[in-house]
């Protein structure tokens, strides 16, 4: 069973100040892009990792990787217009290169740059076993905000992080399906849902595996370093 991994930056980030994409951002004199693309590296767990990105950056980020001395290629091509889009196309693609159905695929958001070695590597182990695997973590309170109350249960709820991985043949029947009806999900995990009968393995997230949406993301990401003495 080979290990795939697709990592989505093909977005304009309009809620991130600047003009360019979020990943783009230095952070501890890196981009967020290559802290992510380095750990997936160092993890020694993927057997090829593909790149979504969108026309503008797309100069960029080859240059950027030009001189890069990776022990494993970074594939590149263009994603679409919405996260389903650019899935679909890295699925797509995957399916051109010859993947096997009982491989496994890894889809994960480049906004969630801080993700660790070893949560991926348990996601991975757990996707292996179970042929599902998401990471989330639960809310600390939800309110109901037209009742103003509690749920009666709260440990039936999770926000859901990435990477969001299954078997290649799930995706490639889910995403083939999905073109077909001209229907689009938020994640990968609701689109598996709709199209085959696949449960998705819970594993708890972490909080420095948070999407960086706002530039004030950053200073929460560094307040999360310092606390738990995170190496970058």
């Amino acid at each position: 069973m080979k290990v795939h991994a697709v990592i989505l930056a093909a977005g304009v980030s309009r809620r991130f100040k600047g003009n360019r994409n979020k990943v783009l951002t230095s952070f501890k004199d890196k981009a967020l892009i290559q802290h992510l693309l380095e750990t997936y590296i160092k993890s020694n767990i993927f057997n090829t990792i593909l790149l979504l990105v969108n026309t503008r950056d797309r100069i960029f980020l080859e240059e950027m990787f030009k001189n890069k001395t990776y022990p494993l290629e970074v594939a590149m091509i263009e994603g679409g217009e919405t996260r389903h889009g650019s899935e679909e196309k890295a699925l797509e693609y995957l399916q051109e290169e010859g993947v096997a159905p009982n491989d496994l695929i890894s889809i994960h958001d480049a906004a969630r740059a801080f993700l660790n070695i070893d949560l991926l590597s348990k996601l991975i182990s757990t996707a292996k076993k179970y042929k599902s695997s998401v990471p989330a973590i639960k809310p600390k309170t939800i309110i109901n905000k037209d009742l103003n109350s509690l749920p009666l249960d709260q440990e039936m709820y999770y926000f859901m992080q990435t990477p969001q991985t299954f078997l290649a043949e799930d995706l490639f029947l889910s995403y083939t399906k999905a073109k077909e009806e001209g229907w689009e999900g938020v994640d990968t995990v609701e689109c598996i849902s709709r199209y085959t009968d696949t449960k998705a393995k819970i594993i708890e997230g972490s909080e420095l595996n948070m999407k960086i949406t706002f530039p004030s993301d950053l200073h929460n990401i560094e307040r999360i370093i310092k606390a738990n003495d995170t190496k970058l």
